[in-house]
């Protein structure tokens, strides 16, 4: 299949934790074009560390950040944006990027969104956690979905534990979708985005994963306080992207 070297921007408000793991794979860090971030965050520091270029828009409202971001997206000839920013960008950016800015929530959408999707749902002891990856829209949260995963939420299993699998999960899955990108087999119909040659035979990934880089992708787990599960401290960690 021909692969079109596309160019990507990672859009960042967050420790940018996914996309440091993602980074160390050559495929991904050779088609990331640069980070963007609102504000000082972790996330500039861990792409400088990649050799990735950075840029800041220090802007006081979402509108201006929006603009300052659609002039240097254009400029740049920027393919794809991969959102993990914390607000809602303005309309206008939304319109001009239309199926083009992507972003990554950390629960099977439509239930649980916002800010805390993973929390409010550990914290409803639903039967089943995981993620959703989404072409946004005019609403936050309800856009049109290209990719979920599922993860079974064990009651009798650490939280911080749990937190980690989705984590993986949403490596793997930011890995894949840029390969499903860059093989131009994403398509857009209406509401629903379909995946040439998709298959959809794994009960964790859907569609499932079939770049072998995702597939063997692993992140060792961390060392989590499980005393500190319910605090205010683990909650904030949950929010790792």
């Amino acid at each position: 299949m021909t692969e079109k070297r596309l160019r990507f921007v990672i859009v960042a408000s967050t420790a940018g934790s996914v996309m440091n793991q993602v980074l160390k794979n050559d495929f991904f860090r050779e088609r990331v074009h640069s980070v963007v971030t609102d504000r000082e965050c972790e996330a500039l520091q861990k792409a400088k560390q990649h050799g990735i270029p950075t840029e800041t828009f220090l802007e006081r409202t979402v509108e201006d950040f929006s603009s300052q971001l659609l002039q240097y997206l254009v400029q740049h000839r920027i393919d794809y944006v991969f959102s993990y920013y914390t607000n809602f960008y303005a309309k206008t950016l939304r319109q001009s990027f239309e199926d083009r800015i992507i972003n990554f929530h950390p629960s099977i959408l439509p239930a649980f969104k916002g800010m805390d999707g993973f929390g409010d749902n550990v914290a409803y002891h639903a039967r089943f956690v995981g993620n959703t990856v989404e072409f946004i829209e005019d609403v936050m949260d309800e856009g049109k979905i290209i990719m979920q995963t599922v993860c079974p939420l064990d009651p009798g299993r650490p939280v911080g534990e749990t937190r980690h699998l989705i984590f993986e999960q949403q490596c793997k899955s930011l890995l894949q979708i840029a390969k499903w990108l860059s093989e131009g087999r994403v398509r857009v119909e209406g509401r629903r985005v379909l995946i040439e040659g998709a298959r959809f035979d794994d009960f964790e990934f859907s569609p499932s994963l079939d770049f072998r880089d995702a597939v063997d992708l692993h992140v060792k787990m961390p060392v989590f306080a499980d005393a500190l599960a319910g605090s205010k401290s683990a909650k904030q960690r949950h929010q790792r992207g």
